[in-house]
């Protein structure tokens, strides 16, 4: 019976160093914060402060977190996207809150809580992670935003609605890292669309025409929209549909494909000028969510071509059949260069894909030197972004 019993001891302390163990570990990829927020009371409603106070709390105890990964300089650097990107879903990082203390302030105008907030320190690496990856490899890229869409239910390119989910787009873009093109650039394409009299333009000729501008993205939109009337009830609705599809414009490859809605509620008589607010309004809310969807897409996209290297493409002129074969050879057989792809083999011209960790300047020296090990000479004719274009001096011109 004692044996038993001393069993039974030592399998629940055996048990309870696990679990103390598991805590320990637990813990550690958690940062355990005080955190304080504060809100309005508007119209007396008490319980509205109360929630969002509670969730600015949350909000300041991420940052709080934030703060304990990044030095000064990475957090000052990145502020913005770290604002827009992370604390703005703030309550995913927080893995449980106690009260400490709450009420109304002594103005009794506000209502302030304070928080001990365990925040997820694996989750803010990861999601850090994610956005100085993006925020680095997509820093120097050209992206062109298009309105584009063949679908007749579609609002006008001019529509108010339109240019506020435009605005909401660009400034996403923006703090993600990208170089946006001006009003004037994308006007020229527009131009060219209406030009052209087609309203079915397919996406090549779009992306034929961001790449003409020197666009490294073509970013392409459209808004469905939509509103319902009251139909006995209190409110009308106004609708909208974003959808945006990046393209690579030297590639042609789709990079990514959202869609997302936002609805708006308006009063049950809304007027004209209510109508276009609120599809306005819908639009946006259906833009910001799209634009976050399309931001992490890009960045995943980007990614997985980053564990490749960068994509070029690459053209030799004016080299015969057993030249060419050279050329081939020593692409496939050099280290670095990854998933080589012929593109085009015709008479005096070659073209090839292929990834590589070097930069264009430092492949570019790199084809020539070993090129001329076999012979063959290069003259460097372009070497625009990731498209190089070499020609052979000895071929007649």
């Amino acid at each position: 019976m004692n044996a038993i019993r001393t069993i039974i001891v030592w399998l629940q302390a055996f048990a309870l160093s696990l679990a103390l163990s598991f805590a320990v570990t637990h813990q550690a990829a958690a940062i355990e914060v005080e955190a304080e927020g504060a809100a309005a009371i508007l119209n007396n409603n008490m319980a509205g402060a109360r929630k969002q106070a509670l969730l600015n709390a949350q909000r300041n105890a991420v940052e709080q977190g934030v703060g304990v990964i990044l030095d000064s300089k990475s957090l000052s650097e990145n502020f913005q996207l770290i604002r827009d990107k992370v604390l703005t879903s703030s309550q995913g990082f927080v893995r449980r809150y106690s009260i400490v203390s709450e009420g109304v302030t002594a103005d009794k105008n506000s209502y302030r809580i304070k928080i001990k907030a365990s925040v997820s320190q694996d989750l803010l690496k990861d999601r850090l992670s994610a956005l100085r990856i993006l925020h680095q490899a997509m820093g120097n890229k050209r992206v062109m935003v298009v309105y584009h869409s063949d679908n007749p239910n579609a609002l006008d390119r001019t529509h108010g609605a339109n240019r506020a989910a435009l605005q909401t787009i660009r400034d996403a873009l923006n703090s993600a890292g990208f170089r946006l093109f001006n009003e004037a650039a994308t006007e020229r394409v527009y131009r060219q669309i209406e030009r052209a009299a087609r309203v079915d333009r397919p996406v090549d000729d779009l992306i034929a025409m961001a790449l003409d501008q020197r666009a490294d993205l073509l970013v392409r939109f459209e808004n469905i929209a939509g509103q319902r009337g009251p139909k006995g009830g209190l409110f009308s609705a106004a609708f909208a549909t974003i959808r945006i599809s990046v393209f690579e414009t030297t590639t042609g490859r789709q990079v990514s494909d959202s869609q997302a809605e936002g609805k708006q509620l308006l009063q049950a008589r809304a007027g004209p000028y209510d109508w276009e607010k609120g599809l306005a309004d819908a639009a946006i809310k259906a833009a910001r969510q799209a634009s976050d969807e399309t931001t992490d897409k890009i960045a995943k996209y980007y990614r997985q071509v980053g564990d490749e290297g960068f994509n070029y493409l690459i053209v030799f002129r004016g080299f015969n059949d057993d030249e060419k074969d050279l050329i081939l050879d020593h692409l496939e057989s050099t280290p670095g260069f990854t998933n080589l792809s012929e593109l085009k083999n015709t008479i005096d011209y070659l073209e090839v894909e292929l990834f590589s960790s070097q930069e264009a300047s430092r492949l570019r020296r790199m084809l020539r030197a070993g090129l001329k090990e076999k012979g063959i000479q290069l003259q460097t004719q372009s070497t625009a972004r990731n498209r190089l274009v070499f020609s052979n001096p000895d071929a007649r011109q």
